[in-house]
């Protein structure tokens, strides 16, 4: 693929209002864009405005699934009039993009669709699988995400690639949880105006 048309893939994507709430567009683009390189993606479509974007591709001969995953929202635009460039333009100046969404996290979609067509049209076969996942609402309460996980689509995976921009580093993380309980033994106080002060549980 050409860097115009790399760039140009980018800029569709950011002049997409995809504000929370409105996901729809934006994975119905990726939807076509994939289907002119012969990969058919899903459009998991949950409220009018609202959708998640899964493709699965290669030959499944190995256990192995890799998941590679991005949001399709950004977070809102309050005003307009504040922005040097206007945030659905996708202004270029120099080597940069100017948008809202620019880097969190249109980019990191844009380099993952565009990696899944190289992929395809370099002609490399995939043992295992690969399953990209572009989720709604990332940006407010994971409707999208949680919305994929209750189907399953996490439970066999042996990696997950997020494409989130982390200060421009690779970062390797596992995922965990925390649960702990507190309990404490005391004496209800009956004394008026009596004022309890808590100090602060140092773990």
């Amino acid at each position: 693929m050409e860097t115009a048309q790399r760039i140009k893939i980018l800029q569709d994507l950011v002049r997409i209002n995809s504000v929370n709430g409105n996901e729809l567009a934006v994975a119905e683009y990726l939807q076509k864009l994939l289907a002119q390189y012969g990969l058919k993606a899903t459009v998991d479509r949950f409220d009018e405005t609202r959708a998640n974007l899964i493709l699965e591709l290669g030959e499944g001969k190995a256990d192995q699934i890799l998941g590679l995953t991005g949001h399709l929202d950004t977070v809102a635009v309050e005003d307009e009039t504040t922005w040097t460039y206007p945030p659905f333009a996708a202004t270029i100046v120099g080597d940069r993009l100017y948008g809202r969404g620019a880097a969190d996290m249109k980019s990191g979609v844009a380099a993952q669709a565009i990696a899944i067509i190289e992929l395809v049209t370099a002609g490399v076969r995939l043992p295992g699988k690969l399953r990209w996942m572009l989720t709604a609402g990332e940006e407010y309460g994971t409707p999208g995400a949680n919305r994929l996980l209750a189907a399953g689509y996490a439970d066999d995976l042996a990696a997950l690639y997020v494409g989130e921009p982390t200060s421009g580093n690779v970062v390797y993380a596992h995922s965990g949880s925390l649960n702990y309980r507190i309990i404490s033994h005391g004496k209800a106080s009956t004394v008026p105006d009596q004022r309890m002060e808590l100090m602060p549980l140092m773990v």
